[in-house]
């Protein structure tokens, strides 16, 4: 809400400030992007003078975005060093991810009690999407979209504060989960399950949900570990 306020401020009576703002943003949605495309790999040095030079701004502007970053869970610093895509160990990865499993099977079968919280027509649409990106290989897609129908899947969850730290959670390891989309034997069973854990929270089976999104959970941790980068802290 603050950083809305602070946005609002500047739309309203900064004008130099909203252009470095832009600039900030525009960096860091290209920043995003090289590391969710894998051109930034996990634990690299994102150098800001390379990087201003290449986005062919000042240096000001990717600083502000490599902080935006940091608060996203896609960056660290570390004085006199710089700053870095974030990297986990594949060990510390697959207990992260346990954490979101035990979270997500919960939440699924707490969904197949209530379906009115679900919006079964937009998940199905957006599965479409992932299907399509999935068909010209498009990674950077395929991870929105598999992230997207997870956070619609629960949108209208009560417990908002679950919710929240689970969006953390996700964060942490945003750029290394989407390594795991280079792997076919992932994405070659998203769709399916996708439409598995739908099928069964539209039916009101709690223990189908919670084994359709264990299987998605299986899945998921093979493609990570067939296509995790062998690069250790």
């Amino acid at each position: 809400m603050l950083k809305y306020h602070l946005y609002c401020y500047f739309l309203s009576y900064g004008g130099i400030r909203l252009k470095k703002a832009s600039l900030a943003d525009n960096a860091a949605n290209q920043i995003r992007e090289l590391i969710f495309s894998g051109d930034l790999k996990p634990g690299e040095h994102a150098n800001i003078d390379v990087l201003a030079k290449r986005f062919a701004i000042s240096q000001t502007p990717v600083r502000e975005a490599l902080k935006k970053l940091i608060s996203e869970g896609l960056v660290v610093y570390e004085p006199k060093v710089g700053y870095a895509v974030r990297n986990l160990t594949l060990h510390e990865y697959l207990q992260v991810s346990e954490i979101h499993q035990i979270i997500e099977v919960y939440l699924v079968r707490e969904l197949a009690k209530n379906k009115t919280l679900v919006d079964f027509d937009a998940l199905e649409k957006i599965n479409e999407k992932i299907q399509e990106a999935i068909a010209q290989n498009d990674i950077v897609r395929i991870g929105e979209g598999n992230d997207l129908f997870h956070r619609k899947l629960y949108e209208k969850y009560p417990n908002k504060l679950l919710l929240s730290r689970l969006h953390e959670l996700w964060n942490e390891v945003l750029s290394l989960r989407n390594i795991m989309y280079k792997s076919a034997v992932f994405t070659s069973r998203i769709f399916d399950e996708h439409q598995k854990i739908i099928e069964t929270i539209r039916a009101g089976d709690e223990e189908g949900a919670a084994h359709a999104m264990n299987a998605h959970y299986f899945s998921a941790k093979e493609g990570a570990i067939a296509a995790f980068p062998v690069v250790e802290k």
